[in-house]
């Protein structure tokens, strides 16, 4: 799991260091999502990474439209 949080925290850093778009920190934020949900990345370190980016609730409207397809399904979820 170090391993894998290390590439991404590498990977994040040096975006940040090169004014990683948004597009990018969003393709970043599914991977971290994705690396989670395989067990690569424990929860902590993946909340430790979204941070790293802005955070998930800079991002919660993209989100709710990726897993959802609409704004609304996520707010009736909440």
């Amino acid at each position: 799991m170090d391993k894998v949080f290390e590439s991404f925290n590498e990977l994040i850093e040096t975006g940040l260091a090169n004014n990683m778009p948004r597009d990018a920190k969003l393709i970043i934020l599914g991977q971290i999502i994705n690396a989670m949900a395989r067990n690569e990345i424990t929860i902590k370190q993946a909340y430790k990474l979204e941070d790293m980016i802005g955070g998930r609730e800079q991002f919660s409207e993209a989100l709710s439209y990726a897993i959802f397809g609409s704004l609304e399904l996520l707010d009736e979820a909440a």
